[in-house]
Formats: C-alpha cells, structure tokens, sequence
C-alpha cells in the first residue's frame, strides 16, 4: 500500500462519515417536517372553523380584513406577521412567544391562545 492508497483511504472514510451525517441531518429534516405540516393542518382547522362561526354570526370578509390588520400591528409592523409577548407566572418578565420555560426564573410559561395551546404549550 503506497501513500496515495493511504490518501484515497481516508479520503474515502471521510466522505462516507460525511455521507452518514447527510443522512442524519436529513433525517431530522423530514421529523421537523412532519411536525409543522401536523401545525398547518391544526391551524387551518381552527382557520376555518372561526371562518364559518364568524360568517354564522353575519361578520364580513372587510371585518376579517380590518381586524386582521388590527392584530397585525400589535407588534409594531404590518408586516403580515404577530409576535405575542408572553409574560412570565413566575417573575413576570417578557419573554418571547419560542421560550416554553422562562429564561430568568425558570417557571414554565402558559399560552392562553387556543391555536398554541394544542401544541403543547
């Protein structure tokens, strides 16, 4: 075995490391994946139903609009997107929506929204 077999060896050993990390990656991927297609399909069920019981009720689609703009810029921004502040039960600080437990006091934070709250949280 010369030293260019040597080279092609590890070469070789590194890229199928490589290859095996690919796959595990991809693997997680496709878990996330599942995951938030799980919270689409939630959040267009609850979309819906509040669609039908508002249009039960004889609110329009410009209401919808309106109040969807409303929420919109609770955070500053129309910018198509909310970002809920939580506060914490525990010490009271504001944490972002993403924290499950707070990052000060370690408490376990609550949603009160229904939409997260099915997901555990």
């Amino acid at each position: 075995m010369d030293l260019y077999d040597i080279f092609q060896n590890f070469r070789i050993n590194d890229l199928s490391r490589e290859t095996g990390q690919a796959k595990s990656h991809a693997k997680a991927n496709e878990i996330s994946l599942h995951a938030l297609q799980d919270q689409i399909d939630h959040l267009s069920m609850v979309c819906l139903a509040m669609s039908e019981l508002l249009e039960e009720i004889g609110f329009n689609k410009e209401m919808l609009v309106a109040k969807i703009q409303e929420i919109d810029l609770r955070d500053g921004k129309l910018d198509g997107k909310f970002t809920p502040a939580i506060h914490c039960t525990g010490c009271g600080r504001k944490l972002a929506p993403r924290h499950v437990s707070c990052l000060y006091c370690g408490a376990k934070v609550k949603s009160n929204s229904v939409v997260q709250s099915a997901h555990g949280r």
